[in-house]
């Protein structure tokens, strides 16, 4: 039987995976810092995927926190390289 939220935990996992191979590629390709704003932005969007499935567990503590987290994220690493 299949967890109900499988499919959102491979795309969870999936956005992780991408961003762990954009990582790698941007070691070697210091001076495309393209590369490590799409990496962040695909951290931001790997948590705001888990704050959706708290959300569908319906535990809005968790899901607000992760939320919040992404959001700090995305405008941080956006401010940053802006």
């Amino acid at each position: 039987m299949k967890h109900p939220y499988e499919q959102y935990y491979k795309l969870h996992l999936a956005t992780l995976l991408v961003a762990v191979v954009l990582a790698i590629v941007a070691l070697f390709n210091l001076g495309h810092q393209w590369i490590i704003l799409f990496m962040f932005y695909i951290l931001a969007a790997g948590l705001a995927i888990e704050a959706f499935i708290e959300l569908k567990k319906q535990q809005l503590v968790s899901c607000i926190s992760q939320l919040l987290r992404a959001i700090v994220l995305f405008i941080f690493v956006t401010i940053l390289y802006f």
